[in-house]
């Protein structure tokens, strides 16, 4: 898989992240960071790591934070509305730092 589609498959993640609602994102979250789906992030960047395109921490560091808490809250607790609507902020965020490398 070449850089441009897994940052092509993190964009249209971040967008779709970015648009969820609080009350129903505990829902989704393993569709974000479950390896099991070829598209979900931790898949994604997993990818981008064995490809050798550099350290997506390093070079992402917005979008690493975001996965990282996605990752951490993806053990079956509810959490409060506004935890989830932190998680969205943060992906339009990522969204913005994507785009800005994509461009550059």
């Amino acid at each position: 898989m070449k850089k441009q589609e897994i940052l092509k498959e993190i964009t249209y993640g971040l967008k779709c992240l970015s648009a969820e609602n609080p009350r129903t994102l505990n829902l989704m979250l393993d569709y974000y960071v479950d390896t099991y789906y070829e598209d979900s992030f931790c898949a994604l960047i997993l990818k981008w790591d064995q490809l050798g395109y550099g350290d997506f921490d390093e070079m992402f560091p917005v979008t690493a934070k975001l996965v990282a808490e996605l990752t951490s809250m993806w053990d079956g607790i509810e959490r409060p509305r506004e935890v989830y609507a932190g998680i969205i902020s943060m992906a339009k965020d990522a969204l913005k730092e994507v785009k800005e490398y994509k461009e550059s």
